[in-house]
C-alpha cells in the first residue's frame, strides 16, 4: 500500500530517516508525493489565498514535528493527520471565512440546466460534508477522515493513534452518529454510515 501511495521511487522509510536527520530534500520529495491529500484536506474548509496558507502550514509543521514520527503508522498517515489538526483549528480561529459557492453556481441570467443543477448540489453535499467531518472532536475526526476519505484500513489507524481496532470501530460509530445529527437534514439516519462512505469518496474529486 506504502508503494502505491509514494510516487518517488525511494522507500518511504528512508527518506523519512534522511528527512529526520535534517535532508530537507528528502521531506520535499515526502511531501510532493503526498501534496494530493495535503491539498484535499486544506481545500474542505478554505478556498484561495486562504487554502494555499493552510496547505502551507501543514507542511511546515510537519517539519517542525518529524522527530516525533515514530514510523507505528504509514507517514502519509501522520502527514494527514497534521493537516486534520490544522484545518480544524482554521475553522475555529479568526481566519475563518464564510465558504462561498460562487464559483460552482451559474450567474444570474445565464442558462441553468438541470446537469449544472445537480453538480452545484453535488459540490453543496460534499462541502457540508467535509466540514461537518472537520468539526467532529479530534478523536473521531481522524479515524473517520483517514478512513472514509483517504483510504486507510482501520489497523492503521489505530496503530497511528495508539489505540487498540476496536476502539477506533467504536470512535467512527460515534462520530458517524454525530455526522447523522448534524447533516439530518440531508441524509436519513439509519442509511447515514453507508451514504457517508459514498459521499466521501466523492469529495476527493
Amino acid at each position: 500500500m506504502e508503494g502505491e501511495r509514494l510516487s518517488a521511487p525511494q522507500p518511504v522509510a528512508d527518506l523519512v530517516a534522511r528527512a529526520r536527520a535534517g535532508d530537507s530534500d528528502a521531506f520535499v520529495v515526502l511531501c510532493d508525493a503526498y501534496r494530493g491529500r495535503l491539498w484535499r484536506i486544506a481545500a474542505s474548509v478554505a478556498r484561495g489565498a486562504d487554502l494555499e496558507d493552510l496547505a502551507q502550514e501543514a507542511v511546515i509543521r510537519a517539519y517542525n514535528s518529524l522527530r516525533s514520527y515514530r514510523g507505528d503508522a504509514p507517514f502519509d498517515a501522520w502527514l494527514c493527520r497534521i493537516a486534520l489538526n490544522l484545518s480544524h483549528d482554521y475553522l475555529r480561529s479568526a481566519w475563518k471565512r464564510r465558504v462561498s459557492l460562487s464559483d460552482a453556481l451559474p450567474e444570474e441570467g445565464s442558462e441553468t440546466t438541470e446537469s449544472a443543477e445537480a453538480e452545484a448540489e453535488r459540490r453543496e453535499l460534499q462541502r457540508r460534508v467535509r466540514q461537518a467531518v472537520a468539526n467532529l472532536p479530534e478523536h473521531q475526526r481522524i479515524p473517520i477522515w483517514l478512513h472514509y476519505f483517504e483510504g486507510f484500513n482501520l489497523a492503521e489507524v489505530a496503530r497511528l493513534e495508539k489505540a487498540s481496532e476496536a476502539t477506533v470501530r467504536s470512535r467512527v460509530k460515534a462520530g458517524l452518529k454525530r455526522l447523522s445529527l448534524s447533516l439530518d437534514d440531508l441524509l436519513p439516519v439509519v442509511d447515514a454510515p453507508k451514504q457517508w462512505e459514498s459521499q466521501a469518496k466523492g469529495c476527493g474529486a
